[in-house]
């Protein structure tokens, strides 16, 4: 009985360490995808669509759930109030990933994933991707 106890417990405790581990890469992901989107001056539908297709796919995030929605709420409603004051959030929240080369390029190549969700790049899109690149120290033409 205790062992079904304590494994419940156990289980739900590395279920939330697993969480507080890629909450930074998930609001990377999330704010870095919707910087990009927001970059011709709106966030359109298709976008938010791909997007979430993009965070469904990614066993990294998986167990957010609601969680993610609420990141997109917040971030969507940074950029609408002001693109700059949303862009600086944004860019706080990457700078949080970007000791992690791995999770630096995870975000980075989510961006460019997002950007040519409707074929093409735009130019605004390829300056918000290579700002965030410098950030990160990731050239855009290597992903490209």
């Amino acid at each position: 009985m205790f062992g079904k106890i304590f494994g419940k417990k156990a289980a739900a405790a590395r279920q939330e360490l697993k969480k507080i581990e890629n909450r930074d890469l998930m609001e990377a992901i999330v704010g870095g995808c919707l910087l990009v989107a927001a970059a011709d001056g709106s966030i359109d539908q298709s976008e938010l669509d791909k997007l979430d297709k993009l965070l469904r796919s990614n066993a990294n995030l998986s167990h957010f759930g609601p969680e993610i929605t609420q990141s997109i709420t917040r971030f969507k409603e940074q950029l609408e109030a002001g693109f700059r004051v949303g862009k600086n959030k944004i860019l706080e929240e990457i700078q949080d990933i970007k000791n992690d080369q791995k999770e630096a390029v995870e975000v980075f190549v989510n961006m460019i994933t997002l950007a040519e969700a409707d074929g093409d790049i735009a130019p605004e899109e390829k300056k918000v991707i290579e700002e965030v690149g410098r950030v990160l120290g990731l050239r855009y033409d290597d992903y490209v």
